[in-house]
């Protein structure tokens, strides 16, 4: 992305996207380089290959990169005529001071689960509790991650002039719910003789009318919080359930550790 006093430009070549918020809506969003847009399905197969379970040759899922050079060695067709092309796409807007807010780049993990308008809602009312865009960026990955992503999440926020600032009505919101969710996991907790899954105490709170939740992320969007109370009062059985059940982005990083680790001893007997 490139910001210059007079126009906000977007240049994009892959499944990442970047989006522009004013007055809480997406202004300005790129399109994702998916093998099974019309367009780019058409060169793919144009080239020579095919699209099967969304993704080139039935292998990668980005119909638009730099590198991936077995991608980009038919002959007799040009660098964009390609399976994969490495040419990018390009997005302007004229800059608006005084109703440009955010500007957010992030893959596709993110995009997975939370559509343009929901991100540029939830970053917007978590700027009106706090000023911290490390520790928001931080919620929207946890967000996301229980909203039940599981590819590669990151986060850019940039904040301009005219963001929402800290609202102490929103705070005051925010408060409330945190009160009432702590009020109600106590609760759920007692009724069972202190004997129930963290899990159970999710599902039992998804059937609860809570008041305030975050808009575009929900009751996942408190889960962190919600895992910190029910560690404070069950120690134990949540050290047991974390050994039992670990954290899944943790799992998924374990086992791809694995997996190249298998891959090295494979080679290395070879």
């Amino acid at each position: 992305a490139l910001i210059s006093d007079k126009y906000l430009i977007i240049a994009n070549c892959g499944d990442s996207r970047g989006v522009m918020c004013v007055q809480g809506k997406p202004a300005l969003a790129s399109l994702d380089h998916k093998p099974s847009n019309e367009p780019e399905k058409e060169r793919i197969q144009n080239a020579g290959g095919s699209v099967m379970i969304q993704r080139v040759n039935g292998s990668l899922a980005v119909s638009r990169a730099l590198g991936d050079f077995e991608y980009k060695n038919v002959d007799g067709k040009g660098p964009t005529e390609q399976f994969v092309s490495p040419e990018p796409e390009f997005y302007i807007k004229e800059r608006e001071p005084e109703r440009d807010e955010l500007l957010v780049l992030a893959c596709d993990g993110v995009w997975d689960v939370m559509s343009n308008e929901e991100i540029c809602s939830f970053i917007g009312h978590r700027m009106k509790i706090h000023e911290n865009l490390e520790t928001i960026c931080n919620e929207v990955i946890d967000t996301c991650l229980y909203k039940g992503s599981r590819d590669n999440m990151s986060i850019i926020i940039i904040a301009f002039p005219s963001a929402p600032k800290v609202d102490q009505a929103a705070v005051k919101i925010e408060n409330e719910l945190n009160a009432t969710l702590e009020k109600k996991v106590n609760e759920i907790i007692a009724s069972k003789d202190n004997d129930i899954e963290l899990q159970m105490v999710h599902q039992r709170l998804v059937d609860e009318e809570l008041v305030g939740l975050p808009p575009g992320g929900g009751l996942a969007s408190k889960k962190v919080f919600i895992e910190d109370i029910y560690k404070k009062l069950l120690p134990e059985r949540y050290e047991t359930s974390q050994e039992e059940s670990p954290n899944p982005l943790a799992s998924l990083l374990f086992r791809s550790e694995e997996h190249t680790s298998e891959l090295q001893s494979l080679a290395g007997s070879r």
